[in-house]
Parts: structure tokens; C-alpha cells; sequence
């Protein structure tokens, strides 16, 4: 993988890892470390801490693509996407994932699933919440609705206007899956191309 997805990639897994406070230094985007003996979370969803972070009313079942993220966007939807190639599985800390780019162009998707942060007790929208407040990340704000269910923008800044949107959608109040766009032209373009990507691994969870 390219070291610019890479790098762009170790920002997702901040947020996808931990909300303890102990974790990165400096600027360099890093995964953060689990506080021992925190209580895992059941398989449940389960009602978040914080009454500002949306529950999730109809939570979808997403552990039947833990052991390969990249079926969560089938071939057909990710080349209405623009992308042909397959993708490509890799992790983020204990969290899988998958990547998809275009030959020769900078465009390239990425999803997370947070399956690692729920079994830890700090998965879903709350754990981006909580990383906030830790001082993890600087930057969270609402996003839109997709397909009903609750999203954040986040990251260690803001970055949309340099054509690169890291979305998480709230799948469940203990599950967040981040789909992310980089590489485009601007905000407009990226932060579709993340709604459209998180709507269609909600489509894929619901069995459309």
C-alpha cells in the first residue's frame, strides 16, 4: 500500500482503537492503548453514556464480515463508486478493514469496521465522543443522517477541504464503521463519496 493511504489510514485507526487517555504523542497520527481491564461489551447494542451521542434504533449485525471487511462493499457498488480493482484487506490495530484505489489517481476509499473497540467496551459513535474529550482527536462534528442511521465527521483536524472526509456511521450503539475518501478534489467530492460508501455497507448489513 502506498504510503500516503498508509498514513491517511493510521488516523482512522486512532479513533478505532481506544478512547483511554494513554496513546499518541506529537502530530503523527498513532493507535492509542486500551486501558487493562476494561469490560467488554456484549454482542448487544448497547445504550451509549453520553445522551448528546444518537442511538442507534434499528442496530444491524455486522459480525458476519469481521473476518473480511471487503465484502461489506460488493464489486457492483464499489465500481458505481469508480472503483474496479478489488479490495484490499488490511487492519487497523484490532479493528479489520479494507481499501480500494484507483490506478494512477489518488482516489481511494477505506472502511473500518470497529469490531475490535466493541469487544473492548469502547466501540460505536460514543467511543469517537470519548477520544474527543481525551484530547485524541480535535475535530468531531455531526454529520448527516445516511439511510437512518447516525454519523460523525472526525479526525486529528479538518480536513474536507482538502478533499479528504473521514466519516463514522453508527451501526449500533456499541458498533461504528468509518468509511473514508481521499484524495479528492474537494469537500463536495469526498464527503459523497463517504456517504455514498457508508450507504452502501448499510444496504449490505440490511441484505438489500
Amino acid at each position: 500500500m502506498p504510503n500516503v493511504l498508509r498514513n491517511r489510514a493510521a488516523v482512522a485507526a486512532l479513533v478505532l482503537v481506544s478512547v483511554a487517555v494513554a496513546g499518541c504523542t506529537g502530530e503523527t497520527p498513532g493507535t492509542p492503548t486500551p486501558t487493562p481491564g476494561t469490560a467488554a461489551s456484549s454482542g448487544s447494542s448497547a445504550a451509549p453514556e453520553d445522551p448528546n451521542v444518537p442511538k442507534v434504533k434499528v442496530p444491524l449485525d455486522a459480525s458476519a464480515y469481521v473476518g473480511d471487511v471487503c465484502k461489506l462493499l460488493p464489486a457492483d457498488a464499489a465500481a458505481e463508486l469508480g472503483f474496479t480493482a478489488p479490495g484490499e484487506a488490511k487492519s487497523e490495530g484490532s479493528n479489520p478493514g479494507c481499501s480500494w484505489q484507483i490506478r494512477g489517481k489518488a482516489d481511494s476509499l477505506l472502511i473500518i469496521l470497529g469490531s475490535g473497540n466493541r469487544e473492548k467496551g469502547m466501540g460505536g459513535l460514543a467511543g469517537l465522543h470519548k477520544a474527543k474529550e481525551a484530547g485524541q482527536l480535535r475535530f468531531l462534528e455531526p454529520g448527516p443522517e445516511v439511510d437512518g442511521y447516525p454519523t460523525v465527521y472526525y479526525g486529528i483536524q479538518d480536513r474536507r477541504a482538502s478533499g479528504n472526509c473521514d466519516l463514522a456511521v453508527g451501526v449500533a450503539d456499541d458498533l461504528a464503521i468509518n468509511t473514508l475518501a481521499k484524495g479528492y478534489d474537494n469537500e463536495q467530492d469526498s464527503c459523497g463519496k463517504a456517504q455514498k460508501l457508508a450507504s452502501a455497507v448499510i444496504k449490505t448489513l440490511r441484505g438489500a
